[in-house]
């Protein structure tokens, strides 16, 4: 499937944040959306519903959330548009879990406790390529 991101450098570049954290959601989504228009999801089954309905033109993905994991929302988002760059989420310092997700399509993560500046780098790294 086609994805039309970046055909209109009017628009603002779209984030969805999904994490089952309410409190992580509302940080994060506080430093973003003074730069990109910026919508949330508190588990992987909205997050995918909100994909397919309006495909945003990054996604930070938390690894570890209740119901579907992480990994196969990854793995789904992939499946409905592989241009999407996903950036996962992660509280644990395994390496392992990144090589992870890197392997299913993933473009980065980012570790929790948070680094807004990367956060910052990150979103700009995946959003230009």
């Amino acid at each position: 499937m086609t994805s039309a991101r970046g055909s209109n450098p009017q628009r603002r570049q779209s984030i969805l944040l999904v994490d089952d954290e309410q409190n992580i959601i509302d940080i994060l989504q506080e430093h973003l959306a003074k730069n990109y228009d910026v919508a949330s999801a508190l588990d992987g089954a909205s997050a995918l519903k909100s994909i397919r309905a309006k495909r945003p033109d990054l996604v930070f993905l938390d690894f570890a959330m209740p119901g579907i994991s992480g990994v196969d929302v990854l793995k789904a988002v992939k499946e409905i548009d592989s241009t999407i760059p996903v950036v996962m989420i992660t509280a644990s310092p395994d390496n392992a879990i990144a090589a992870e997700a890197i392997k299913h399509g993933a473009f980065s993560y980012f570790p929790k406790p948070f680094d807004l500046r990367y956060l910052d780098h990150l979103a700009a790294a995946a959003l230009s390529r």
